[in-house]
Parts: C-alpha cells; structure tokens; sequence
C-alpha cells in the first residue's frame, strides 16, 4: 500500500484526516510528520482491551471509554498533533461517530507499553499528553516490558503543566479518580 504525500512541506490534519482507515500499520501526527508504526502484538491488544472493559464497567454516564481512537492534542496549523492511544476516556457529550476527540474531552489515556518500543512509550507521550491538559496519564506495564506487570498512573500538576506520580500498582487498582474504580490487575495481564 502506497501512503499519500502531505499537501505541503509537513503533514497537516486534513492530510492525516484523509488517510483510510484500514492503514496495515498505526499511524499518528506529532508536530507536523507522519510517525508510523508496526500494529501491536495481539497480547498488547488484549491487555488494553481488557483494561478498558472494566474501565469502561466502572466509568459513570458521563464518561465514554474507547480503544486506539483518535486524540487531538495540538491544532496548531503547522506542527499538529493527533495521536490514538491505547485507551481513552472522554466525555460523553463528545459523539462517537466524530473524530478526532479534542484533548479538553479527554479525563483520561492508558497506554501499553510495548517491548518494541518500550523507551519512547515510555517518554513521549506523557509529554503530549501533558502539554495537551490530560487530566490522568496510566502506563501500564507487563511482565515483558518491567520485572513485573503493573500500572503507573499520573496526574496533572496544575502549576507545572506536567505530571507527577500518583501510585505504582501490581495487584489491583483502586482509584477514585477519574472516578471510583477498583481493578484485579492479574486478570488483565493474564495470558
């Protein structure tokens, strides 16, 4: 399959909007360029759409939960920004046959790390996310990619704009926020 060219010198959102959407790798749109990679392993999926069951199971009616779906986090007209994370959590005013999500809809985005490219999920998109105003960031861990499995959650730090470490979790989650929830984590992570 033959990707299109941007329209200029950096790929804008009309550009990344044009794409079809049965592309055989995962695409984003960070500040401009196309970065595209391999579609993750099935084990990966499994995990994020396990987690997002029982997210979307504990998430009030105001509250959508949905997998690798499209976030707007930058519309700057030049260096755009439009990323799917793994998980997303948004209000549920935002109508599900639109996309992108726009970042101020987003509570929260959950992502797997992948052994593949475990050094950069674990680096780049905290700081997007940040910059973008996400409330709650979760990365969440396997016993492939840490010593253990768990989820590390993160909240926004309103006079830094960046986030700080709220709890590292191998068992089981219990949250309050975005809202209350409690999680057995071995039954997410089980192959």
């Amino acid at each position: 399959m033959t990707l299109p060219l941007p329209s200029g010198d950096t790929w804008t959102r009309a550009d990344y909007e044009a794409l079809p959407e049965d592309l055989p790798v995962h695409v984003s749109l960070i500040h401009g360029e196309l970065v595209v990679s391999p579609r993750p392993r099935p084990i990966h999926q499994r995990i994020a759409r396990r987690l997002a069951t029982r997210l979307e199971d504990a998430a009030p009616d105001s509250w959508q939960v949905d997998t690798d779906v499209d976030v707007l986090l930058d519309d700057d007209e030049t260096e755009p920004v439009e990323i799917a994370p793994d998980i997303v959590v948004y209000s549920a005013e935002h109508d599900p046959y639109e996309r992108p999500i726009y970042a101020e809809s987003v509570t929260l985005v959950a992502e797997v790390v992948s052994l593949s490219t475990k050094r950069k999920d674990r680096r780049m998109p905290s700081a997007l996310y940040a910059g973008a105003g996400i409330r709650h960031h979760w990365r969440v861990e396997t016993d492939r990619t840490a010593p253990a499995s768990a989820i590390y959650t993160y909240e926004l730090d309103d006079a830094t704009g960046e986030y700080v470490a709220t709890g590292v979790h191998h068992d089981r989650i219990t949250a309050t926020l975005p809202f209350a929830l409690a999680i057995d984590l071995n039954a997410v992570c089980e192959r």
